[in-house]
């Protein structure tokens, strides 16, 4: 797996709609998300809560 600026970018846009009250597409959010902890297990303590937050709300 390779770092891709793009994952970062559309995760932070993803963020701030939802912070704005936006429609967000919560399952590519989880999913850049997990992709993201897989690069950079050092995150999974931020990038997790993200992750599992956007599990419940598609569910």
């Amino acid at each position: 797996m390779t770092f891709r600026w793009g994952d970062v970018r559309a995760l932070l846009a993803h963020l701030d709609a939802e912070a704005n009250d936006e429609t967000v597409d919560r399952d590519l959010a989880r999913e850049e998300a997990q992709r993201l902890i897989a690069l950079y297990p050092g995150m999974v303590g931020i990038l997790a809560p993200i992750a599992e937050r956007h599990s419940r709300q598609a569910a």
